[in-house]
């Protein structure tokens, strides 16, 4: 996020290469950022508060929280054979 000034290889690090200086993020990328965080704040909560979980028994609370997370991720995309 912030400005930093790069280092010439074994200066810092010997397993790297040279790495330039970084200008940081802009105002823009800053406020992009906030604005996210706060949007997934509350996805959080509203998918966590949902009436819905109240009607799965708590045995298995966990496993169909964690199944529901499995099914939002994107698909593997299959490699060309």
């Amino acid at each position: 996020m912030e400005p930093l000034n790069g280092w010439v290889r074994g200066e810092r690090f010997s397993h790297g290469g040279n790495v330039p200086d970084n200008p940081g993020w802009s105002d823009e990328q800053k406020e992009t950022v906030d604005r996210m965080w706060v949007e997934i704040r509350q996805l959080s909560i509203a998918v966590a508060g949902h009436p819905h979980w109240k009607s799965v028994p708590v045995g298995v609370l966990v496993q169909a929280r964690m199944q529901l997370k499995l099914q939002a991720r994107p698909a593997e995309v299959a490699e060309a054979a």
